[in-house]
């Protein structure tokens, strides 16, 4: 039996993540575990987590508001929420198929079919993300994400558009180079990376409290040496049950001006379970992706 790359809302409570069950949230938006990651997809990515419209619900107007997290705790608690999401990997290889819809922000859209392989090994797992042909958009683009645990993602990419590439050859990523587009879509090299969680510097900014109908810990993450342009701080809601999915992130410049949204979307259910379906990355200027996963396969 193979291995589902997309959550089941059993699992995230209703969504599950990058690779998301609702119970859980990576796929791809970005839950990690046995379930798949991709990140903000898988991730998780994160990818992640999504579901039926989902509405997102924070503290009510009459709540109090919660007191401030004592600043050491804060942090400890967080190195070992963090710790422990990038210690799960997958346990089975797999290969699924989607599209990507983007639309930029002159309302714009198309297409671009999307493979998506996970691949488990004894020390690492790696999640391959490779366009296909289509009418509409390119094909051929192939990244490759090497997940170590804690230690450092390697990204490499293989872009036929680039002059003078070849099929044998693949270029390693540098940081300032994973804060660029996927295939042009509005999600990012380090978003299928997850590459947030590996920044140094992670807080608890609040705990126990619900999004997405879920109960989460509140998390920041700073990045020490962001490039111009990319981000500077995430901010993510991360499902308190294991295997903790990203119910939701926001990005953010060195500015503190959102450069970008991670939400959920609709889930369906196949064979008696409810899978993630779409997820999706906002800009503020009206440019989104969304990615579908082909259910039908399943």
């Amino acid at each position: 039996m193979r291995a589902r790359l997309l959550p089941r809302i059993s699992d995230i409570g209703s969504l599950s993540a990058s690779g998301f069950r609702t119970s859980d949230f990576s796929r791809p938006a970005l839950v990690l575990g046995k379930y798949r990651p991709l990140g903000l997809l898988c991730c998780a990515l994160l990818l992640l987590v999504f579901a039926t419209s989902f509405a997102c619900f924070g503290q009510r107007a009459n709540d109090p508001r919660p007191a401030p997290l004592d600043p050491v705790l804060a942090e400890k608690d967080a190195r070992a929420l963090v710790a422990e999401m990038l210690a799960a990997k997958p346990e089975q290889n797999t290969t699924d198929t989607g599209k990507m819809r983007i639309r930029d922000d002159a309302d714009k859209e198309r297409e671009t079919p999307v493979r998506f392989e996970i691949t488990a090994t004894p020390t690492n797992w790696i999640s391959v993300y490779t366009t296909l042909p289509s009418a509409s958009g390119r094909s051929g683009t192939k990244l490759t994400v090497t997940h170590s645990g804690e230690g450092p993602n390697r990204y490499e990419l293989f872009d036929p558009s680039i002059s003078g590439a070849t099929n044998a050859v693949a270029k390693v990523l540098t940081p300032a180079q994973i804060m660029a587009p996927f295939a042009g879509s509005d999600f990012w090299i380090a978003d299928l990376g997850l590459e947030f969680l590996h920044w140094p510097r992670q807080r608890l900014l609040e705990r126990n409290v619900i999004k997405v109908h879920k109960a989460c810990h509140k998390l920041e993450s700073i990045n020490p040496a962001p490039v111009p342009g990319g981000y500077a701080r995430v901010e993510s809601w991360i499902m308190i049950e294991s295997p903790h999915g990203i119910m939701h992130a926001d990005a953010y410049d060195a500015q503190r001006n959102v450069l970008k949204h991670f939400e959920p979307k609709t889930v369906a259910k196949v064979e008696g379970e409810y899978q993630l379906k779409e997820m999706a990355m906002r800009k503020p200027n009206g440019s989104r992706t969304v990615i579908e996963f082909d259910l039908s396969q399943k």
